[in-house]
């Protein structure tokens, strides 16, 4: 993916900020955990912000309109209580553009006095755009705009702050503006995020969690979802391999996807994490189940669990060089929703015991 397009990726967007709050190893990072670093910890990724009751109500009178509030990432700090509250846009937009800024307009109102009412003992919080770089200027005049027009509506919006994402020779730069210094209290105005980009570089390494909803079209959909299938597959095969002989294997496409993402999943909104664990569950463990039920009798898939126990030796061999081997492609499409919503919830219910 060209460098001009990646730092307009929404996918990408996400799971850089996903790194950046991440704890990695000091001396060898993959993105800079820049987040972390300032005590920040993952509270919600893409998860809905429940507006209360009387809130909703006064906000159906009001004259403007104000949107459904779904922010990419929310994240803490317990020792001040502060939270960082996230938005990554492709491009800033305009005050008079309807959709983008009625939910702009949802972000400032679940930012200002309601946000530590509905995420206490979290007593504040900064709304931060990401944009590319050259785009925050624009994007902090419509902010201010529409900041204006809701306090005059008695609206009471929240603080907020316009990130940058640049690309410096072979480097990915993070930028910041004075009302985030102000907010945390810090001298920098930017930060290397990633180091070692090239001219295509390749961000599925970097995919902790994937959406549809964030792709905008069908090809780069197809390409996170072939990311996320691989990297569980790998995880499969890691684990497998390591299975002492003689006992039995059961698994969960929550369980792999916790893996896979270091307990990222667990974070991350009800929906999303229901499309993310349907993936696996078509794409991958059902397709393991089938693929193998009249070879070995002892794989299974059954009730959202894939079975392997091999009574063999041999058929240990045969089964994991398959899995191994990279010319078997398991299907990338979306899978269809054919089962009912309760197995989701009672597969996830099982993980989370």
């Amino acid at each position: 993916m060209k460098s001009d397009q990646i730092i307009r990726d929404p996918t990408f967007q996400l799971n850089l900020l996903l790194w950046m709050a991440k704890e990695q190893p000091l001396d060898s990072y993959r993105v800079r955990p820049l987040f972390f670093e300032l005590n920040f910890r993952i509270i919600y990724i893409e998860q809905p912000f429940p507006f209360p009751p009387e809130l909703s109500k006064l906000l159906e009178g009001s004259q403007l309109e104000v949107g459904f509030s779904e922010p990419e990432l929310i994240l803490g700090r317990s020792n001040d209580g502060k939270a960082l509250y996230f938005e990554a846009k492709a491009n800033s937009f305009s005050p008079a553009s309807i959709k983008p800024a009625r939910q702009a307009r949802g972000h400032l109102v679940a930012t200002g006095a309601v946000f530590s009412e509905v995420l206490a003992p979290l007593t504040s919080c900064l709304l931060c755009y990401v944009v590319p770089a050259a785009r925050c200027s624009e994007m902090d005049n419509t902010l201010r705009e529409l900041a204006t027009e809701l306090a005059a509506e008695d609206l009471k919006p929240g603080q907020f702050s316009c990130h940058g994402l640049r690309v410096d020779a072979d480097k990915l730069i993070y930028s910041w503006d004075s009302s985030f210094k102000q907010y945390l209290k810090i001298e920098a105005d930017d930060a290397v995020a990633l180091n070692d980009l090239t001219e295509d570089t390749d961000p599925s390494p970097l995919v902790l969690v994937f959406s549809d909803e964030d792709c905008p079209n069908e090809e780069i959909r197809d390409f996170y979802r072939r990311a996320v299938i691989e990297q569980v597959r790998a995880r499969l095969l890691c684990d497998l391999q390591a299975l002492p002989e003689g006992q039995e294997y059961v698994v969960t496409a929550d369980e792999l996807l916790n893996e896979t993402t270091d307990n990222v999943f667990q974070f991350l909104g009800r929906e999303r994490q229901k499309n993310l664990r349907r993936l696996v569950r078509e794409n991958l463990l059902k397709r393991v189940g089938v693929y193998w039920s009249s070879k070995q009798p002892e794989v299974r898939f059954e009730d959202g669990r894939l079975r392997i126990l091999w009574p063999s030796v041999l058929e240990r061999k045969d089964f994991l060089n398959w899995l191994e081997d990279r010319s078997f492609r398991f299907e990338s499409t979306r899978p269809e929703e054919r089962n009912m919503p309760l197995f989701d919830s009672l597969e996830s219910s099982r993980t989370s015991e």
